[in-house]
């Protein structure tokens, strides 16, 4: 096994993944299929036969925000080893831990690894506020009927092989009400936050949303995206400040760079910290009660982001887009992966 499929086998232990049963793959589809077909027989079988999380690493059940892969940091540098990455809000005197990470870790059938705790800060869901005709990707815009919101139209796309109408995209927190909004109800620029109301600064309608798996233990979410059809000539494809995409990039790595525009924000660049990250969010569930919402094959990369910026477009360097931002907190961000976006909603982004 190499470093890394050694690090993926423990993550997919910890987080509790079920992926084989009498030697095949269950929910094979999406990120799932992708983490399990990264690993040997070997390291498969061995996470297959892990013991419950509660008997193995019981200090992961508490107290972590997200759990990834990436390179080791020491003093502020990066070491080039590959390790288990836990991410936490604020990170914790040992002394005041009943059960804190260990440094090195030894899961069952698998070599001992080394562990990094990265403090991140508290993970909230997230400019460019006034009123553009036509609306561009990257500005505020929002759910008619949600006053005091405002979120970031991400980009245009269309379904696959339909050229034609086209759709707005962003989260579904931004502009579906998290899945709880109706079909046909009205998106706005700017959003109602900066002050966008129905019927005057209506561009489109909200037509699908990707439903949230409510699973309280798992990771089956790999995006929060939502498409509204536009009314005609109301958008442009150009994202403010980066153009029309130039296509996109499903190859996004560890250390690579990319750029985001987003309403409260405007342009920022962020380094790739994290491209195997498994989140263990909060959305607003059946009236208004947070539930979890169980996430993995996101992206975690350095801050680039603010409460408004949800549903930014993400560029690579090169102009092509690599996914749609979702969340941070005051010293990281994350976004989905486009593939996994253009797959659940069955759209194409529309490029130049």
């Amino acid at each position: 096994m190499t470093a890394e499929e050694i690090v993926r086998s423990h993550l997919m232990m910890i987080t509790g993944e079920p992926i084989l049963k009498r030697g095949r793959l269950i929910r094979a589809k999406g990120a799932l299929a992708a983490s399990s077909a990264a690993l040997s027989p070997a390291a498969a079988a061995a996470v297959a036969e892990a013991p419950p999380v509660s008997e193995i690493a019981p200090w992961a059940l508490k107290g972590i925000s997200a759990y990834g892969i990436g390179e080791k940091i020491t003093d502020g540098q990066y070491t080039n080893e590959i390790v288990l990455k836990l991410y936490v809000e604020k990170k914790r005197p040992l002394s005041k831990l009943a059960q804190p990470v260990p440094k090195k870790l030894e899961l069952p059938g698998l070599p001992p690894i080394h562990t990094d705790v990265v403090e991140i800060g508290k993970i909230e869901l997230h400019g460019n506020t006034a009123r553009m005709r036509p609306a561009i990707p990257g500005f505020s815009i929002g759910l008619a009927t949600q006053a005091q919101e405002a979120g970031t139209f991400g980009m245009l796309v269309h379904k696959t092989g339909e050229p034609m109408p086209q759709y707005l995209l962003s989260n579904s927190h931004a502009i579906a009400a998290s899945g709880y909004a109706n079909k046909g109800d009205a998106i706005i620029q700017p959003g109602g936050a900066d002050g966008g109301s129905a019927p005057n600064d209506v561009i489109g309608s909200l037509t699908q949303w990707v439903p949230f798996n409510y699973d309280p233990n798992g990771f089956a979410n790999t995006v929060d995206a939502a498409i509204a059809e536009m009314q005609p000539d109301a958008a442009s494809a150009a994202i403010a400040k980066l153009g029309t995409p130039k296509g996109i990039n499903t190859n996004l790595k560890r250390g690579n760079y990319v750029q985001k525009i987003g309403r409260t924000t405007n342009l920022s660049v962020a380094r790739v910290e994290d491209v195997d990250l498994r989140l263990p969010s909060t959305y607003p569930g059946a009236g208004g009660k947070l539930v979890r919402v169980g996430f993995s094959d996101l992206v975690l990369v350095t801050y680039y982001s603010a409460p408004g910026d949800s549903g930014s477009p993400v560029l690579d360097m090169d102009g092509k887009v690599v996914g749609l931002h979702m969340c941070g907190s005051d010293t990281i961000g994350v976004f989905c992966k486009i593939a996994n976006v253009q797959s659940e909603l069955g759209v194409e982004v529309v490029t130049g």
